[in-house]
């Protein structure tokens, strides 16, 4: 019996030693970590870029609270970050050149606590939220306790909490930090339909202010039943010719020019501009157009014109959820979507006539992925990313290396003409820059046609430099805008002045 026992013990170990793998498939496997769905891009487009795929769930550390999200809401932020446009974003803004630097889309959340940090005491497990974080559009997202997260109002939705954050901080901000609104003051709303413009109207009659809201047939009554004293249909009536002049105005949407707001802002009155632009704005510079133009014409104008960017914070929203537990303030949903439709989510937002805002729901996570999620990779075209990345090579050297270059060459062929002269390489180089400055200014802020004759004109000027005109001179260092050269040129060109005068005497 006792070799029995040695012989089947033997066989037990041999057979460990010659089939390890049997031996360990007996061993438990160690735990997977959590998963959940959110959704991702890899690369920048449309919004067919998008998919929904099972990442890792994120673990709160100390200071920060896990949220299982239960709604969402699209802002124009998110398709910006998913198309990568405006282009110079990339660079400024930290999208990312050729590909997304951060893969996840999202900003306003609202959902329920599912636990804490050992640091956090302001939350607990169970609490309802909401707030503003990168990546909402997932079934959890991790926040800082102490950042832009605040208790939800007992008397919402998690849907209507999840439409507030962004919109409704933009337009507090817009309205009390950039307007200084106060009580009796008229304010008008253009584009008092949408997301932050429905917001707008409520917290500025919250202030005292008469309102008066900009928008289509359609919202004439939704916008005057969340409290607007008078409305404004602007496909029947053009409020810039109405007579009426306003203390503030928020302009929402930027689709009248900007010379008609100072027609109806009073002197020293304010125009606040809000940045979220449209999938039809330039490709290089989208929305950052008009503030420029704004900025501009701020100069010339008694109206201070100008733009403002939200930034979410605990203090604000905490204002926001005082005014939404009183009834001061009651969002507005357009349509809701579930998590695998956020592609149509943010198509239906590009088109321009969401009333109010477009919300995600997390209610069921059993969901299908979206068609984008079918592309293959290697289908994905990189034709765009390149020609995008030789357009930035190609404004940087034309920029920089060229005027250098062209400065050179007409300051050598200058001295073969006029022997015994002294160069004239900055002279040139400015002329060259005032002209490229003056066509990409041009471009930006007013259309292919204004550079066309804003460069003529500069082009003529800039001949007449290089031929030591006084008068060009003059003419084309004012008309540069810009104090530095001002200063640079009158002690270069009175030197040059002083050269030239000197030399006529000697003959």
């Amino acid at each position: 019996m006792k070799a029995n026992i040695e012989i089947l013990i033997t066989t037990f170990y041999l057979s460990a030693l010659l089939f390890p793998g049997a031996a360990l498939a007996q061993t438990p496997s160690p735990s997977v970590a959590p998963r959940m769905k959110a959704i991702v891009y890899h690369n920048f487009g449309s919004p067919d870029v998008l998919r929904l795929e099972e990442i890792e769930k994120p673990v709160p550390n100390d200071n920060q609270v896990l949220v299982r999200v239960r709604a969402a809401s699209v802002n124009p932020l998110d398709w910006h970050y998913m198309e990568g446009t405006p282009y110079i974003g990339r660079i400024l803004f930290g999208f990312g050149l050729l590909k997304p630097k951060d893969t996840r889309l999202g900003v306003d959340y609202a959902g329920t606590v599912e636990a804490v940090g050992k640091n956090v005491t302001q939350f607990k497990s169970g609490d309802e939220v909401f707030g503003g974080k990168n990546g909402a559009f997932a079934e959890y997202v991790c926040v800082l306790a102490d950042r832009a997260v605040v208790l939800k109002p007992a008397n919402l939705t998690f849907e209507q909490a999840a439409s507030v954050p962004i919109a409704a901080i933009t337009a507090l901000q817009g309205l009390r930090d950039k307007g200084k609104v106060q009580p009796g003051q008229k304010v008008l709303i253009n584009g008092a339909s949408g997301g932050v413009g429905t917001c707008a109207g409520q917290i500025a009659k919250s202030f005292g202010a008469d309102v008066t809201g900009v928008c289509s047939t359609r919202n004439v009554d939704m916008v005057r039943s969340i409290g607007a004293d008078h409305v404004i249909d602007y496909t029947k009536e053009d409020f810039t010719k109405s007579g009426q002049r306003y203390d503030v105005v928020l302009d929402n949407v930027g689709t009248q020019p900007l010379l008609g707001f100072t027609r109806v802002l009073k002197p020293e009155r304010k125009y606040v501009l809000i940045g979220g632009g449209g999938p039809n704005d330039g490709r290089w510079v989208g929305p950052m157009a008009r503030p420029i133009k704004a900025m501009v014409l701020s100069r010339f104008v008694t109206q201070e014109m100008g733009m403002m960017m939200a930034e979410l914070n605990k203090k604000d929203l905490t204002i926001l959820a005082d005014l939404m537990q009183t009834g001061k303030v009651t969002p507005v949903i357009d349509r809701t979507y579930p998590l695998s439709q956020v592609p149509d989510a943010i198509r239906y937002l590009e088109e321009g006539h969401a009333r109010g805002k477009v919300v995600i729901t997390l209610k069921d996570t059993n969901e299908t992925s979206p068609v984008g999620a079918n592309v293959a990779e290697g289908s994905v075209n990189t034709t765009g990313p390149v020609l995008i990345v030789l357009e930035f090579i190609a404004v940087v050297i034309g920029v920089t290396i060229v005027p250098i270059v062209v400065a050179l060459a007409l300051n050598r062929r200058f001295q073969r003409r006029n022997p015994g002269k002294r160069p004239y390489r900055w002279g040139y180089y400015f002329s060259v820059m005032s002209f490229i400055a003056a066509m990409g200014l041009a471009v930006i802020l007013c259309g292919v046609g204004a550079a066309i004759v804003c460069g003529l004109i500069y082009a003529v000027l800039a001949w007449f430099f290089a031929q030591r005109h006084h008068w060009a001179w003059i003419t084309l260092t004012i008309f540069s805008f810009n104090p530095a050269a001002w200063v640079i040129n009158f002690i270069y060109l009175w030197k040059r002045w002083a050269e030239d005068s000197g030399a006529t005497a000697t003959i």
